[in-house]
């Protein structure tokens, strides 16, 4: 397909360079946005080609992977890698359900070599667009679910935007995003409250999170 193109990029793991493919700039044309962040694209997807297969060495991550430690590259050598499946379509033009797998396996390897919670959440939201994609809602709310329980988890631990890996207004505007997704009213109402009552949120973040509010209550006659 001429909307693709391969990219080189180094491995988490092996740290040799590998290939992948991605859409070109020139063909990501943006549809519309959801409110929760899930982008609409016309043609190519750039969402299904995040996840990466290291063609040396089978390792799945996403860009987003932070340097592993010596005592994971060990645990990885000895126990994971050797039961990664070698996927075919990794480096080609993907379906959504060959993302899905790739998705699937890049949280788990982020799990296994202790990647941040904000990591761990985003790739289980990933994986929630692409069950929203499918059209399969029970798993993409179910996969809503786990992942804001670990924004939670990181609002409750908050240190800064370096160590916990995500901006405090992202992260508060995702968890009431979230919730709003889930159509649990009273705790997206919670927590876009906190926003609309902080002192240290920016007024962008604010202004859209009135907006995200707004939408959601009249779509839902709150």
């Amino acid at each position: 397909m001429p909307e693709l193109y391969f990219k080189k990029c180094k491995c988490t793991y092996c740290l040799k360079e590998t290939e992948t493919k991605r859409v070109l700039s020139r063909h990501i044309r943006v549809e519309r946005t959801d409110f929760d962040g899930f982008v609409h694209y016309q043609g190519s997807n750039p969402y299904l080609y995040e996840p990466i297969q290291c063609s040396h060495c089978r390792f799945v991550f996403h860009e987003s992977f932070e340097k592993l430690r010596t005592d994971v590259r060990q645990t990885l050598e000895e126990q994971i890698l050797p039961t990664l499946p070698v996927l075919p379509f990794a480096a080609t033009e993907r379906t959504i359900e060959q993302s899905l797998q790739l998705y699937k396996l890049a949280l788990y390897t982020a799990q296994v070599t202790g990647q941040k919670e904000a990591i761990l959440a985003m790739l289980g939201v990933r994986i929630a667009w692409m069950y929203r994609m499918l059209g399969d809602e029970a798993q993409e709310l179910q996969w809503m679910e786990r992942s804001v329980t670990k924004y939670e988890a990181l609002y409750l631990n908050y240190t800064d935007a370096v160590r916990t890996g995500i901006p405090h207004d992202v992260l508060l505007l995702r968890i009431s995003d979230l919730y709003a997704v889930l159509k649990r009213t009273d705790d997206a109402k919670q927590w876009y409250g906190l926003i609309f009552q902080s002192k240290t949120v920016s007024d962008r973040t604010k202004k859209e999170a009135r907006e995200h509010w707004e939408l959601y209550r009249e779509t839902h006659n709150v």
